[in-house]
């Protein structure tokens, strides 16, 4: 609730009950782990570890980070995210105009286009965008697994996350949460983003992970990362398929061979950008406050990303179990969507919700414990490169 709602008025719930479906899917990974305890005791409190590391706030059509806004198109709303500086750059082209000043220019501006076209456009840019509406629920795990087989694991699997910011990240700490032996793989060119962030969220998501870090550009190093990826039993991965493809890391092949493939989208295009904030508008969570509390508003903080964070632990880690491989493929919209199957209060249960947790008085969630620091890129190389 204190990211919730508009600045100057009370915190709001969300009349969408995502923290039941996070509990849900964690109460289901706790079910299958060889050791409950060691998972947080609910998902719910992954929704807002960023926030309160971040001490963020809520700000109505303003994300809590500050990066993304709801703007009035001409026959429309979306979701324009600028989690990054280069974004800015883009403005003049996606708006047919010289120059952009700044948040105010840019809403009157998007005012007067149409909202397919802004979209439209937006996506050839690479831009973060998104249009406001409500996405049929995708969450279809087992369309392309293997049949289970039988048989006990007689070690942990092997977990290469190639992901990099919230969601994947989320995904793979888990999963070393459950027993898994967990690397993190990063370009020395193009490291994880999130290294330059809040130090205690990355050290959070990733504290429990080995590091390998490479040129992908340098063939010997190259040779040993697809011979560790031959390893590997789980690949969690949120980027562009045929950016891996060229590597020489191909995912058909990789599940062929009995692996599971993890692949993260923004809004389930590859090709698209995306991230938590405007997939959640995607999803519908801006227009279900609208339609609930009488005004658009973002509603947590990000929040489809540790949605499918959770979500991609648990098929991962099911699929593993049953000793099936193959892809799996979630997007942050298509996930929040599902999410928001849990139950939606309407009326008089929704001032309900909003009675009780305004007079609710007792302590957040106990947040969950840092391993400890994240290592340094490439601390791992030697074990797990030979270099």
């Amino acid at each position: 609730m204190a990211i919730t709602g508009k600045p100057e008025g009370p915190g709001l719930v969300c009349p969408a009950a995502l923290t039941a479906a996070a509990d849900g899917a964690m109460m289901a990974l706790r079910a299958l782990a060889p050791d409950p305890v060691a998972l947080p005791a609910n998902g719910a409190v992954l929704l807002g570890e960023r926030a309160r590391l971040l001490e963020l706030q809520r700000r109505g059509r303003i994300s809590a980070n500050l990066s993304c806004r709801l703007l009035d198109a001409l026959d429309g709303r979306i979701a324009l995210n600028f989690a990054r500086q280069d974004d800015w750059d883009l403005m003049p082209i996606l708006l047919g105009c010289d120059a952009v000043d700044g948040w105010d220019d840019v809403t009157n501006r998007v005012a007067e286009i149409p909202a397919d076209r802004l979209i439209e456009l937006g996506i050839e840019l690479g831009l973060p965008i998104a249009l406001e509406g409500f996405l049929e629920p995708e969450l279809s795990l087992a369309g392309s697994l293997s049949p289970p087989s039988t048989g006990l694991h007689s070690s942990a699997p092997l977990v290469l996350d190639f992901s990099a910011l919230w969601a994947g990240p989320l995904a793979a700490s888990l999963l070393g949460m459950m027993g898994a032996q967990v690397v993190k793989v990063e370009s020395t060119r193009r490291p994880d983003g999130a290294r330059q962030g809040n130090q205690s969220f990355y050290d959070l998501l990733n504290g429990n992970k080995s590091s390998v870090a490479l040129d992908f550009a340098d063939p010997d190093q190259l040779s040993r990362l697809l011979a560790l990826v031959d390893r590997a039993d789980i690949v969690i991965e949120a980027s562009r398929p045929q950016a891996l493809r060229r590597l020489g890391i191909d995912r058909e092949r990789f599940a062929a061979r009995g692996g599971i493939w993890i692949s993260i989208t923004g809004h389930g295009n590859p090709e698209r950008v995306g991230f938590g904030d405007d997939a959640a508008i995607a999803a519908g969570l801006s227009a279900c406050m609208e339609q609930h509390w009488g005004q658009a508003m973002f509603a947590g903080d990000a929040i489809a990303d540790p949605l499918t964070g959770i979500h991609a632990a648990l098929a991962a880690w099911a699929a593993w179990r049953d000793r099936r491989s193959g892809i799996i493929s979630l997007s942050l919209a298509g996930t929040t969507a599902f999410a928001m199957q849990a139950g939606i209060a309407v009326g008089p249960e929704l001032e309900q919700w909003q009675t009780m947790a305004t007079a609710d008085t007792a302590a957040l969630y106990e947040m969950r414990e840092i391993w400890g620091p994240a290592r340094d890129m490439g601390t791992n190389n030697a074990a797990f490169l030979g270099a």
